[in-house]
């Protein structure tokens, strides 16, 4: 075997180092998957259950009456609680907010402050926070 004068190969220790060196690298990475899987989907999630609470609001506002006719009353609060496909559970509750004066049409509204919970398991996911005008 012919050896040219400054050429040198690798040892195997040297090749041996530099697969321990991608292995840890590797299984750094590798790491950081599992916990982005289970952050996407507590995120969405999330996300779902702050539409639904926002859909309910919108519901509540272009149909007030919705509200009390499912409505239990207790004095000043109000309160519902229904299930949503069977994994969410949605609780309203409508506490009588301060009169408001509207400079438009020179009229008094009495305006009462929803607030919406969905939760999951007991375990509160979400909420919102919307005033509806009773009549």
């Amino acid at each position: 075997m012919v050896r040219c004068k400054g050429e040198r190969g690798l040892t195997l220790v040297e090749v041996l180092a530099a697969l321990v060196i991608l292995g840890i690298v590797f299984i750094g990475f590798m790491t950081v998957f599992p916990q982005m899987t289970l952050f996407n989907a507590k995120t969405g999630e999330k996300l779902e259950t702050m539409n639904l609470a926002k859909r309910e609001l919108i519901d509540l506002k272009n149909t007030p009456s919705m509200l009390e006719s499912y409505a239990i009353n207790k004095g000043d609060k109000y309160e519902r609680h229904h299930k949503v496909n069977g994994d969410y559970e949605i609780e309203i509750d409508c506490y009588k907010a301060d009169n408001k004066y509207c400079s438009d049409s020179h009229q008094l509204k009495v305006l009462h402050k929803i607030h919406i919970k969905v939760m999951k398991q007991k375990k509160m996911i979400s909420e919102t926070f919307g005033y509806v005008e009773f009549k």
